[in-house]
């Protein structure tokens, strides 16, 4: 994983100011640029990437949090925001059925 800070760049599908990190399998992913303070909570459905790009479970806090517990800086995946995700997905082709059907014909014979 690479060091420093991510540059920002657009959204070309909504046009929102989002960065790119690197994951631990070293695959690029969408977060918005916007960093959220996160409170650890192992039993949260919601999940949130780490600027190393490991991930925490967690719920996000206000700035006037006054908890015990110690916040960690992470962002929010654009996959959950992206106000036009439909941009980015290609049309699904259509199956070709009878290949199937022949395979399976040719069991019953």
């Amino acid at each position: 994983m690479s060091g420093g800070i991510p540059k920002t760049t657009r959204c070309r599908a909504c046009n929102a100011e989002i960065m790119f990190i690197e994951t631990a399998l070293y695959k690029k992913t969408p977060v918005n640029a916007e960093p959220v303070w996160v409170r650890p909570d192992v039993k949260s459905k919601s999940v949130y990437v780490l600027p190393t790009g490991g991930t925490i479970s967690g719920e996000i806090v206000g700035d006037a949090y006054e908890g015990p517990e110690e916040l960690k800086m992470a962002f929010v995946s654009h996959f959950a925001t992206c106000t036009n995700p439909d941009g980015f997905r290609k049309p699904r082709k259509p199956r070709d059925r009878t290949k199937k059907m022949e395979e399976s014909q040719s069991w019953n014979t």
